[in-house]
C-alpha cells in the first residue's frame, strides 16, 4: 500500500507494527527473507535497509526504535539499495542506525514458526510482543480494570471531541509506566492531550495489602473563582490551583474506587455538568494547541477498548 513515504517504482508490502513485537511467523509463511525494507516511524521519519533476513533484521530495530510504526518489504537485491534511499530521502527525512545496535539474529523458517504439533506452537506467553501491547495485557490482568475502563471511558465520552478519530494524534493514552518504582504509588493509565496530562489513575499499596485507587483530573478554571475559592476537601475528593507553570488549571484527586459505589457521596463542590464543562474545556485547548506530541507513547490497544466501552455506555438503558 503506497504512502507518502512510499516511492513509486517499488513493489512493497506493507505491515502495520505498532503493537507487533515480530514478524517472524508471518515472513516464515510467506516465504519471504531477503530484500529491501523500509521502516516507518511516528514523527514521519524512515528508514531504510536491506537485509539477508528482513524478519530478524526487524527484532534487532525493534530494539534499537521503540516508534517503528510500519515496515514495508520488496524482495528486491541489494544492488537496489541507495536507488531506495535517494527515492524516500526525496519524500521523509531519512534516519541514520546508531553506531551501537543489536545485532540481528536468526529467523524461524515455516516449520519451526507453523509447527504441525499444536504442543509446539508459539503461545501467547511467550511470543514477541511490542511492550505497549504488553503492558495493556498486563493492565488488563489487574483486578481493578473493568473499574478503571469504566470510568475512563465515561471521561472519554463527556470530555474528548471526537475521541475514535483524534486518538494517538490530539489525544494519547498509555497503560503502565516505563519507569519502575520500588516506593511511592504505581502510575496504571495516564492521558494526555496536546502534550499535558488530563487524566491518570495511581495505584496506592497500603502496608495491609489493601488497594487504594487514586484519579486525578485536570479542568479548565472558572473565570470567577480565586485559587482560594478552588480549594476543596472531604473524604472523598480533593482539589486545587494545579502545581504548574504553563497551565492554570484545576486540579483533582478523586477516590476512584468511591465513585462506584452507590451509597457513597462524592462531593465536587460543583455539578457533574460543569465539571464536565471544565474538563472539555480543557481538553478541546490543549488539542487544538497543536501540542501533542506523544503519539510514539500512546497504547492503540487500550485505547480501542476504552473506545469499545464508550460506545457500549452510550447505550446503555437504565
Amino acid at each position: 500500500m503506497p504512502t507518502a513515504t512510499t516511492p513509486d517504482g517499488f513493489a512493497f508490502e506493507r505491515f502495520t507494527v505498532t503493537d507487533a513485537g515480530s514478524v517472524a511467523t508471518i515472513f516464515a509463511a510467506k516465504d519471504y527473507r531477503s530484500g529491501l525494507y523500509i521502516l516507518h516511524f511516528a514523527d514521519g521519519e524512515a528508514y531504510v535497509g536491506y537485509a539477508d533476513s528482513v524478519a530478524a533484521q526487524f527484532a534487532a530495530d525493534r530494539e534499537t526504535w521503540t516508534d517503528v510504526e510500519a515496515l514495508d518489504f520488496t524482495a528486491a537485491a541489494a544492488d537496489k539499495l541507495e536507488q531506495l534511499k535517494s527515492l524516500v530521502a526525496q519524500l521523509t527525512h531519512l534516519r541514520e542506525r546508531p553506531s551501537e545496535s543489536v545485532a540481528a539474529g536468526d529467523a524461524p523458517g515455516v516449520k519451526s514458526a507453523l509447527p504441525k504439533e499444536r504442543a509446539k506452537r508459539t503461545t501467547l506467553l511467550d511470543a514477541a510482543v511490542g511492550n505497549r501491547r504488553r503492558q495493556f495485557w498486563e493492565l488488563s490482568d489487574h483486578i481493578a480494570y473493568p473499574a478503571i475502563r469504566s470510568i475512563v471511558a465515561d471521561y472519554i465520552n463527556s470530555s474528548i471531541p471526537d475521541p475514535a478519530n483524534t486518538a494517538k494524534y490530539l489525544w494519547q493514552i498509555t497503560a503502565l509506566s516505563d519507569e519502575l518504582t520500588e516506593t511511592g504509588p504505581r502510575r496504571l493509565v495516564t492521558l494526555m492531550c496536546g502534550g499535558f496530562e488530563t487524566l491518570r489513575v495511581d495505584e496506592i499499596v497500603h502496608e495491609d495489602d489493601t488497594i487504594e485507587l487514586d484519579l486525578r483530573i485536570n479542568t479548565n478554571v472558572p473565570r470567577d473563582r480565586t485559587d482560594e475559592q478552588l480549594e476543596v476537601s472531604n473524604e472523598t475528593v480533593s482539589a486545587g490551583r494545579g502545581p504548574y507553570r504553563d497551565e492554570r488549571v484545576w486540579s483533582w484527586s478523586i477516590d476512584l474506587g468511591a465513585l462506584l459505589e452507590e451509597d457513597v457521596d462524592v462531593d465536587l463542590g460543583i455539578d457533574d455538568d460543569t465539571f464536565d464543562d471544565l474538563a472539555y474545556g480543557l481538553n478541546a485547548r490543549l488539542m487544538r494547541s497543536g501540542n501533542s506530541t506523544g503519539a510514539a507513547a500512546h497504547n492503540q490497544d487500550l485505547a480501542a477498548d476504552l473506545l469499545a466501552e464508550a460506545y457500549r455506555q452510550l447505550f446503555e438503558t437504565d
